[in-house]
């Protein structure tokens, strides 16, 4: 009896061991895992830089519009709705040198904001091609990384599963010769 209890005992202590090996490659997978969640974190962060950079375009746009209006209707003389200015108009007239040099200025302030919107469409339109092109090699990749991660560690499982079914057949044998 103390032969079979011995032998059994072995093949336990032979099984304990190996778990520690296991294990050990099991968490290689898990933290193979973990990257791909702090890649998707980078992937967030892609997108909410897109958002600022689209919410930055979408601000010098209005910035231009809103001074090509305002040009348009100091050209026209005409405003649109009731405004301090507009009072202030009534009760000061304004010389055709002054006016020319604001529409003047008004240009120019135009032009630039022209410039600044196409520097922005173009910093927001390279942005997207290069994270497109970075969002589909990721997704390539991840398909063919998740695969050979998940089969691994079925493997891994399996492997596992073998042992403890020999140990347990071994110990089984041994119980049955007492």
């Amino acid at each position: 009896m103390g032969d079979g209890l011995q032998s059994a005992g072995h093949y336990m202590d032979v099984y304990a061991a190996s778990i520690d090996s296991l294990l050990e490659e099991e968490e290689q997978y898990a933290d193979q895992l973990k990257e791909y969640l702090f890649y998707s974190d980078a992937l967030k962060s892609v997108c909410r830089k897109q958002e600022v950079m689209q919410y930055e375009l979408e601000r010098h746009e209005e910035n231009l519009n809103a001074k090509v209006k305002q040009n348009e209707e100091l050209t026209s003389g005409q405003s649109s709705g009731f405004s301090f200015k507009g009072m202030t108009k009534l009760f000061k007239t304004e010389t055709p040198e002054s006016k020319e040099a604001k529409i003047k200025q008004l240009e120019e302030q135009i032009d630039e904001a022209e410039q600044t919107v196409k520097k922005s469409q173009e910093e927001v339109t390279t942005f997207l091609d290069l994270a497109l092109k970075d969002i589909e090699r990721f997704r390539k990749q991840k398909v063919r990384d998740l695969r050979e991660i998940f089969i691994n560690y079925a493997i891994l499982q399996i492997k596992m599963s073998k042992k403890g079914i020999a140990v347990w057949t071994n110990a089984k044998e041994c119980f049955q010769k007492m």
